[in-house]
C-alpha cells in the first residue's frame, strides 16, 4: 500500500471519533426479493480482504503508517505501569519471535498462551503469529484437568507462561516456556521485523484456536483462519467508529473470543487499549472508577456488567458495545446518551467474533439488528435445508468471509454445524451456513429478533454453557444413574443452573459435597450449578430424552461448597449482612466465615444485588461492591465496616384498641340514617319550594329573578347549616378522645358531614374559602391562602399565621381515628409558612415561623418544624441545606384585591351559575315533550310501560351524550384560550384576572370524567394531547396513564417518550406564596415509571430513565437524577431495575408488541363502551326514580315526594355500581396474580377498576353502612369496622378483621404495576389493627391483631406486622 492511503488511512481513524455516527444501523443491507436472506453488502464498508493477508501483517502495517506519519510515540497500550507506543510493542513482539524461533518453533505449531497479565499476552499473540504459527489462549483459572485437555486436543508443543503460575500449568505435557524467566534473553534479541527468510513461509492459514462448551462433555476448539479475522478487523474497525483518541477497557481474559473485539478491533483503529489490573476482577462502583480514572472513552463488554455499575454515569464514555448475552431495554435507557455510540453486536465464534450489529437508541426495540458487511443471515427451517420466509421463527444461519475453519479434530461436528450454501450466499468462499443453534426471526423492519437457544446450550453472565458438559461431569461421580442440568430463576431476571441427579439403586447414597468437588475440579467457575437436586428419578419422554418441562423447581438451599462448620453471627451488624445475603443467593443460613465466591456460590450480579439489599435496610451500614472483594465474608464486611448497630427508635404508647359494643354500632347507624334523611328533607323543602315559585313565573325576566332569590336563599341556608350546627352540637372543640359509635361520635360526625357538604368547601384557594373556617372558629391571620379542600373538622384548634401557604391535598384536620378511638388535638402553622402538597399534619404538631414543610411529606404527633427551618419526609426531619419549596413574593396583593376577588365569586355565583341552573332547569321541563310524556306516565302510574322506558332512555341518553359532547368541547377549547393570557416563569399577583383564569384551567382540564374515561387505554394519549399535555414522541403502551391524575397547568407539562404513570399523579407546575404564584414546566424524563400516589413538583430533579416508586417525594434539590429507582420519602435511591421483571420482555417488542397492542385496544374500547353504557343507565334509574317521584307530588306534597327522590336516588346509586361492580368480575373472588399489561387478565383487570365507581363510596364514610357495601362487593370485612375514608382497588383479595379502624384517605391497594408487568396478592388487616390518614398498604402484607400504621406510612408488600406493633415511615419500619 503506497505512502499516500496509508496516511489517508491514517487520518480518517483519527478523525473518526469527531464524525457523527449514524444514530441506527445504515442501510448496507441486501435482501434477496423474498425476504429470505439479508446480507451485509455495499454502502462505505465494503471488505478489502487480501489474499494471503494476516492478523500480524495488519498490525505491522499499521506501524509502518503511523511511523510514515511520525506517529510512531502513540500509545498502544497503558497498563497504568507500563506504556507501550505501537512501535514498542512491534518491537517486544518481534523480539520473543525471534526467541521462540531459537527455541524449536516453527510454522504451523499451535502455541498456548496462559498469562494473568495483559502485556505478556499482547506480545505472545503477535510474536506467535509473527512466526507463522497460531495460538491457543487459555486462562490460568481453568481447572487443571481442562487445561490439560485442550493442550492435548490441540496439539499444542510449546505453552508460554510465567513462572508464577508453574502450579496451574506445570503438569501439561508440553514444553514450558516462562517469560519472566526468559526475560534477559528476549531482551537481547533484534526488534527488528522478522524478514521472510527468518521465519519461514506459512504453513497453513490457521489464526488461532479459541475452545468452546462442548456437548460431549469436554470443550471444543474453533479454528479461526487469517482471512476471517483480517476481514472481520477490517469491517469492524471502520464500522464500530473507534479512534484513535479513544482509550479501550480491556477487561475479558484472552480465553473467549470476545477479547477479539476488545484487543485488535481498538489496536487497528489506532487506539490505546487500557487493560484491567491483574489478579483483580472489576465490577460495579470499583469498575465505574477505573474507567473514570483511567479516562476510559469506550467500554466492550456483556450486559450483566454493565448492569453492575449500579446506575452511575460515566460522562467521558462515548463508545459502548455489548455482546455475548441478551441486552435488556431497560439497559438501553439506563446508558443511552445524546452523542454516546451505543452497539449491540452477535455472533458465535464459530463465525469469528460478530456476525450482526445494531445501534441501540431507547426508542426502538432491542434486536441483533444486520449484518455486518460481507456477512449474510438467513433463518433456517431446524427440519431441513430450507430458508424460512421473513417473521417465520427459526435457525439463525450465518454465512460468508468470517465462517470458522471448523471444530478441531471433529469433522463430525463441524459437518453438522456448517452445512453447504444451498442459497448460493455471495462472498460466501467456504461455501457453507453455520447453524447456530439460535432461534430467530427476521422482522417487518429486516432486523434479526433473538429468541433463544435451541438446544441446551445457555447464557451465563456472557458466558456460553453448554448443559450437557455439566452433565457429563456428573455422570463420572460414583452412584450418580442420570444427570440433567436446566435453568432456574430465583427472582426475575436471575438465571443459575441446577443439577438434578438420580442416584443407582445399588450404590450408596451420594455425598453432594463429592459431586461439588468434582465439579470443581473439571469446570470453571461459571459452569458450577447453584442448586444441586437430588430425584427419585428423572422423568423422561418416550423418545428416552430428559423431560425437562417436568423437572420441579429446586427445593433445597443453594449449593455451599465449604467443608467448614456454621460459624454464626457474633455481631448485629453480622446477623443483618447474614440475613439479606442468605436471602439474596437463596440459602437457608450462612456462615459468617464462608467466602462470598468460592464457597457460597455467589456471583458478581447477586452481589451486586446484596449490596443494593444492604443500602436499602437503615439499620445496617452500607457497603459497596469494591467492599464485597476486599472483604469477601460476613464477618470480614462487618468488621471493616466498624459501625456499631443504631440505636432502637423510642416506642409509643402501646395502645389498647377500643371495641364498641354492637348495640352502639347499630343505634349510631341508625341515627346516621334519621339525621341524614332530616337533612334530605330539609334540602327538598328548601328545593320544592324554590322550584314551584321559579315555575310559577310568567316572563324570562320574572323566571330569572325567582331564580336569584331562591339561589339566595338555597346557598346561604346550606352555608349557615354546617356553621349553626357546629356552634350549637360542639361549641369550641377541646384536645379529647372519645369511643367511635358513640353519642359524642355521632355529633362529631354529622359537624364533620355537613362541613364538607357546605357549598363553602368548594371555594378553596379564595378569601371566602379563609372566612369560612374562621366562621367555624379557626383562628387564621390575614393574608393566608388555603388551596386544601380537606376541610378542617375540628377548626378551634387549627391555628394558621398570617401570610402561610397550605397547598392542595394536605390534610390538617384536627383530628385523626385510632384504635377504635377519635383523637382531637391542635395544629398549629406559624406565620409565612408554607406546607407543601399530598402532606399529612397530625395532631399534635407544629410548623414554626417561615417554616416550611416539603410534598409528600408528614409531621407525626408530637414533631414541630422550628422557626425558619425546611423540613420533609415522612416523618418529617431537616432537609438538606438551601432546600426551599415556596418562591418569593414579589408582587403584592392587598386586602382590598382579596375583598373584589371573593365579592366577585360570590356575585357570579348567586346571580350567575345558580339561576342559570335554575332557570335552565324550568325551561327544560317546559320545551322537552318527552319529559312531559314521562311525568304523563308517572301521574298514571304506567310507568312499567314501553313507551314510558323510551322516552326515559331518550332522555337519559340525550343528557349524558350530550353532556359528554359539551364537557369535553368545554375541556378542550375553553383552557386553551384562557392559556394564552398566563406566561410560564412570570409572578402575577393572587386574586386577579390571571389567578382566575389559573384556577378556571386546573378545574376544567382537571376534571376526572375523561381520564376515567380514556385512562387505562390507548385513547387516552390522544386526550392528554387534546387538553394541552407535551407528550413527545409517544410510545403506546395501551397503558399509558391511569385512570386518575391532575395538574395545575397541562399546557406546561411535558412527559418524555416511552414513560407509564400510574394513578394519582399531581403535577404540581405552580407555586404559591401568600400574595402571588407562578408558573413553571414540569418535565417527567423519558422512559420513567411512576408509580401510585406521587406529587411531582416542576423542580423535580429527576430526568430519564427514573423509576419513581408509589409515595415517594420527589427531590427538589441536588443533582438531576437519572438511570435511578427512588422510593421512600425523603427519597433515596435503588437499581432502576430492581421493581423490572423482565420476564415478559418479549411482549413488549416487534410483532408481537403490535399484535398484542392492538387486541388489547380492541379490549379496552369494548370497556370504554361498557363503562358508557353502565353510566348511561345509571342516569336512566335515576331519571325513572324522579318520574316516580314526580307522581307523588300531589298527593305527597312537592318536599315529600323530592325528598324520596334523594333518598332513593342514593340508595338506588350504591346498589346499582355494587352490582356493575359484582357483574365485571362474574361473581367470582380475584386471585394474586403475576402477568403483563399484554396479557388478556389484565386487560380484564382493568375493566374492574373502570366500571368501578367509587366516588359515591365517600357518601357513607363513618357510617356502619360503609363495611355493609364493602361485604356487598366482596371484601372480607369483620364486625363494627370503622371506615373514614378507606380505599380498596382489588375488593376481594382484602380481608379487614374485627373493630378496626380506617383512616381517611388511606389505601389498601392490593396490586402493583411496575414497568409493564402487573403483580397482585392478599391483604389482611388483622382485628382491632389502624390504618392511618394518607397511609398506604400494599399487596402480599400481613398486619397482626392490634398493629398500628402511622399516617402517611407506606407499608411495602410483603411484609409481615406484628401484632401491636407500631409502624412509621415511607417506607415504613417498626417503632413500637
Amino acid at each position: 500500500m503506497s505512502g499516500q492511503t496509508g496516511l489517508g488511512d491514517l487520518r480518517h481513524a483519527q478523525n473518526v471519533r469527531h464524525a457523527a455516527p449514524p444514530q441506527a444501523a445504515p442501510a448496507n443491507t441486501a435482501e434477496a426479493a423474498d425476504g429470505r436472506l439479508l446480507v451485509g453488502a455495499g454502502g462505505p464498508y465494503r471488505a478489502r480482504r487480501r489474499d494471503g493477508e494476516r492478523l500480524d501483517h495488519l498490525f505491522e502495517e499499521w506501524c509502518d503508517r503511523l511511523r510514515a506519519a511520525g506517529e510512531q510515540a502513540r500509545t498502544a497500550v497503558d497498563t497504568g505501569e507500563d506504556v507501550l507506543t505501537f512501535d514498542e510493542l512491534d518491537a517486544r513482539a518481534n523480539r520473543l519471535a525471534r526467541h521462540l524461533l531459537r527455541l524449536g518453533v516453527r510454522p504451523g505449531e499451535r502455541i498456548a498462551l496462559i498469562f494473568d497479565r495483559a502485556v505478556h499476552s499482547y506480545v505472545g499473540m503477535l510474536a506467535v503469529l509473527k512466526v507463522n504459527a497460531a495460538y491457543v489462549p487459555l486462562d490460568p483459572g481453568f481447572p487443571a484437568d481442562r487445561l490439560a485437555y485442550i493442550v492435548r486436543d490441540a496439539g499444542v508443543r510449546t505453552v508460554l507462561s510465567l513462572s508464577h503460575l508453574h502450579d496451574r500449568v506445570g503438569h501439561l505435557q508440553a514444553a514450558l516456556v516462562y517469560l519472566d524467566e526468559a526475560e534477559a534473553r528476549v531482551a537481547a534479541e533484534d526488534g527488528r521485523r522478522l524478514g521472510r527468510a527468518e521465519r519461514g513461509g506459512p504453513a497453513d492459514d490457521l489464526c488461532y484456536i479459541v475452545y468452546t462448551s462442548g456437548s460431549t462433555g469436554r470443550p471444543k476448539g474453533v479454528a479461526v483462519e487469517h482471512a476471517s479475522i483480517c476481514n472481520f478487523v477490517r469491517v469492524a474497525s471502520q464500522v464500530y467508529g473507534l479512534g484513535a483518541d479513544d482509550r479501550v477497557y480491556q477487561g475479558m481474559t484472552i480465553a473467549f473470543d470476545f477479547s477479539v473485539e476488545e484487543i485488535w478491533v481498538p489496536l487497528l483503529s489506532g487506539a490505546t487499549l487500557v487493560p484491567r489490573p491483574p489478579g483483580v476482577t472489576l465490577l460495579g462502583r470499583d469498575l465505574a472508577d477505573f474507567l473514570r480514572d483511567r479516562r476510559i472513552t469506550a467500554l466492550c463488554c456483556v450486559p450483566t456488567l454493565l448492569a453492575t455499575l449500579e446506575e452511575e454515569d460515566l460522562p467521558g464514555l462515548r463508545f459502548l458495545l455489548v455482546s455475548g448475552e441478551a441486552c435488556p431495554a431497560d439497559l438501553v435507557r439506563r446508558w443511552h446518551r445524546p452523542g454516546r455510540r451505543f452497539l449491540n453486536v452477535y455472533g458465535p465464534t464459530e463465525a469469528t467474533v460478530t456476525a450482526t450489529w445494531a445501534v441501540l437508541d431507547p426508542g426502538r426495540p432491542v434486536t441483533l439488528g444486520v449484518p455486518l458487511p460481507t456477512y449474510a443471515v438467513t433463518i433456517l427451517d431446524p427440519a431441513g435445508p430450507r430458508a424460512l420466509p421473513r417473521g417465520e421463527l427459526g435457525e439463525i444461519g450465518i454465512a460468508g468471509v468470517g465462517l470458522a475453519r471448523g471444530y478441531v479434530g471433529r469433522d463430525d461436528l463441524t459437518a453438522r454445524a456448517f452445512i453447504p450454501d444451498f442459497l448460493g450466499v455471495p462472498d460466501n468462499p467456504s461455501g457453507r451456513i453455520y447453524r447456530t443453534g439460535d432461534l430467530g426471526r427476521i422482522n417487518g423492519d429486516g432486523e434479526i429478533e433473538y429468541h433463544g437457544r435451541i438446544d441446551t446450550q445457555v447464557q451465563i453472565n456472557g458466558y456460553r454453557v453448554e448443559l450437557s458438559e455439566i452433565e457429563s461431569v456428573l455422570l463420572r461421580v460414583p452412584g450418580i444413574a442420570q444427570a440433567v442440568v436446566d435453568t432456574h430463576e430465583p427472582e426475575p431476571g436471575v438465571v443459575e443452573l441446577v443439577a438434578y441427579y438420580s442416584a443407582r439403586d445399588d450404590a450408596p447414597e451420594v455425598d453432594p459435597e463429592r459431586v461439588y468437588r468434582e465439579l470443581r475440579g473439571r469446570l470453571p467457575g461459571y459452569m458450577i450449578p447453584a442448586y444441586l437436586e437430588p430425584l427419585p428419578r428423572i422423568p423422561m419422554l418416550l423418545s428416552n430424552k430428559a423431560d425437562r418441562k417436568s423437572l420441579p423447581p429446586p427445593s433445597g438451599p443453594r449449593c455451599l461448597s465449604t467443608t467448614q462448620s456454621y460459624a454464626p453471627p457474633a455481631t448485629p451488624v453480622e446477623q443483618g449482612y447474614a440475613e439479606v445475603l442468605a436471602g439474596v443467593i437463596g440459602a437457608g443460613q450462612v456462615s459468617v466465615d464462608g467466602h462470598f465466591f468460592e464457597e457460597l456460590g455467589a456471583s458478581s450480579l447477586l452481589m451486586a444485588r446484596f449490596c443494593a439489599r444492604v443500602r436499602e435496610r437503615a439499620d445496617l451500614p452500607p457497603v459497596s461492591i469494591k467492599d464485597v472483594y476486599l472483604h469477601p465474608t460476613v464477618r470480614d464486611l462487618a468488621r471493616a465496616a466498624d459501625v456499631p448497630a443504631a440505636p432502637a427508635t423510642p416506642a409509643p404508647p402501646v395502645i389498647e384498641p377500643e371495641r364498641a359494643s354492637t348495640a352502639a354500632y347499630v343505634l349510631c347507624g341508625a341515627a346516621q340514617a334519621l339525621l341524614a334523611l332530616g337533612y334530605a328533607v330539609l334540602g327538598a323543602l328548601l328545593l320544592a319550594g324554590g322550584y314551584t315559585w321559579v315555575f310559577d313565573a310568567e316572563d324570562t325576566a320574572e323566571i330569572y329573578g325567582r331564580s336569584l332569590a331562591c339561589a339566595v336563599v338555597i346557598f346561604t341556608t346550606l352555608c349557615a347549616v354546617p356553621i349553626a350546627a357546629k356552634w350549637a352540637l360542639v361549641g369550641r372543640w377541646k384536645p379529647g378522645r372519645f369511643r367511635v359509635w358513640s353519642p359524642a361520635y355521632l355529633r362529631f360526625w354529622t359537624v364533620r358531614t355537613l362541613l364538607r357538604i357546605c357549598p363553602l368547601a368548594l371555594f378553596a384557594g379564595s378569601p371566602l374559602y379563609v372566612l369560612y373556617l374562621r366562621a367555624l372558629g379557626a383562628k387564621i391571620g390575614p393574608d393566608v391562602l388555603i388551596l386544601s379542600r380537606n376541610v378542617p373538622v375540628c377548626t378551634d384548634l387549627l391555628t394558621v399565621g398570617g401570610g402561610t401557604v397550605i397547598r392542595k391535598d394536605s390534610f390538617l384536620s384536627c383530628y385523626r381515628a385510632r384504635a377504635g378511638m377519635i383523637e382531637i388535638g391542635p395544629v398549629t402553622i406559624g406565620a409565612e409558612a408554607f406546607v407543601g402538597e399530598r402532606t399529612v399534619v397530625d395532631i399534635g404538631t407544629a410548623v414554626g415561623d417561615r417554616a416550611q414543610l416539603g410534598h409528600s411529606s408528614s409531621l407525626q404527633e408530637g414533631q414541630s418544624v422550628p422557626d425558619g427551618e425546611v423540613w420533609h419526609g415522612s416523618p418529617a426531619q431537616p432537609a438538606p441545606a438551601g432546600t426551599r419549596y415556596a418562591p418569593p413574593a414579589p408582587v403584592r396583593c392587598g386586602a382590598w384585591r382579596r375583598a373584589r376577588f371573593a365579592t366577585v365569586q360570590l356575585v357570579t355565583t348567586l346571580a350567575v351559575y345558580l339561576p342559570l341552573t335554575i332557570g335552565g332547569l324550568h325551561w327544560l321541563s317546559t320545551r322537552v315533550p318527552a319529559l312531559d310524556d314521562l311525568a304523563d306516565a308517572a301521574r298514571q302510574q304506567n310507568l312499567g310501560t314501553w313507551p314510558a322506558w323510551a322516552d326515559a332512555l331518550a332522555i337519559s341518553l340525550a343528557v349524558y351524550l350530550g353532556g359528554l359532547a359539551a364537557g369535553l368541547a368545554l375541556v378542550v377549547s375553553v383552557p386553551r384560550l384562557l392559556a394564552r393570557t398566563l406566561r410560564p416563569d412570570r409572578d402575577y399577583p393572587l386574586y386577579g384576572f390571571h389567578y382566575w383564569a389559573h384556577r378556571v384551567i386546573a378545574r376544567i382540564t382537571g376534571t376526572q370524567v375523561f381520564t376515567h374515561l380514556f385512562g387505562d387505554s390507548s385513547w387516552i394519549v390522544g386526550y392528554q394531547r387534546a387538553i394541552g399535555y407535551d407528550l413527545s414522541k409517544v410510545e403506546q403502551t395501551g397503558s399509558n396513564f391511569g385512570l386518575q391524575h391532575k395538574h395545575e397547568s397541562p399546557f406546561l407539562t411535558s412527559i418524555g417518550s416511552g414513560t407509564m404513570i400510574s394513578d394519582g399523579l399531581s403535577i404540581v407546575n405552580a407555586d404559591f406564596s401568600a400574595h402571588s404564584f407562578r408558573l413553571s414546566r414540569a418535565t417527567i424524563g423519558a422512559h420513567s415509571f411512576l408509580g401510585n400516589d406521587i406529587a411531582y413538583p416542576a423542580k423535580a430533579r429527576t430526568g430519564e430513565n427514573c423509576l419513581l416508586a408509589t409515595k415517594v417525594m420527589v427531590p427538589v434539590d441536588g443533582p438531576v437524577l437519572r438511570d435511578v429507582g427512588l422510593l421512600g420519602s425523603p427519597c433515596f435511591e435503588i437499581p432502576r431495575s430492581v421493581q423490572r421483571d423482565g420476564r415478559f420482555d418479549h411482549l413488549k417488542t416487534g410483532d408481537e408488541l403490535h399484535r398484542r397492542l392492538a387486541a388489547k385496544t380492541r379490549h379496552n374500547t369494548v370497556t370504554i363502551a361498557l363503562y358508557l353504557v353502565s353510566r348511561w343507565l345509571h342516569l336512566f334509574g335515576l331519571v325513572l326514580l324522579g318520574a316516580a317521584a314526580a307522581a307523588l307530588r300531589e298527593p305527597a306534597g312537592a318536599a315529600a315526594a323530592l325528598a324520596l327522590a334523594l333518598v332513593s336516588g342514593v340508595v338506588f346509586t350504591t346498589l346499582y355500581f355494587a352490582l356493575v361492580e359484582r357483574l365485571a368480575t362474574g361473581f367470582r373472588a380475584l386471585t394474586p396474580r403475576f402477568c403483563s399489561i399484554y396479557q388478556p387478565y389484565y386487560w380484564w383487570h382493568e375493566r374492574v377498576w373502570k366500571l368501578t365507581n367509587p366516588t359515591y363510596l365517600e357518601l357513607l364514610n363513618g357510617t356502619p353502612f360503609k363495611s355493609l357495601l364493602w361485604r356487598l362487593v366482596g371484601v372480607r370485612i369483620g364486625r363494627r369496622v370503622f371506615d373514614d375514608g378507606c380505599g380498596i382497588t382489588e375488593r376481594t383479595l382484602v380481608t379487614i378483621g374485627d373493630d378496626c379502624t380506617l383512616g381517611q384517605k388511606c389505601d389498601l391497594q392490593a396490586h402493583s404495576l411496575e414497568d409493564g408487568t402487573f403483580k397482585s396478592d392478599h391483604i389482611l388487616i388483622g382485628a382491632g389493627c389502624t390504618v392511618g390518614t394518607g397511609a398506604l398498604v400494599h399487596y402480599g402484607v400481613r398486619m397482626g391483631d392490634g398493629a398500628v400504621l402511622a399516617a402517611d406510612a407506606f407499608l411495602m408488600k410483603g411484609e409481615e406486622v406484628a401484632p401491636g406493633a407500631h409502624w412509621c415511615g415511607n417506607p415504613a419500619v417498626r417503632v413500637g
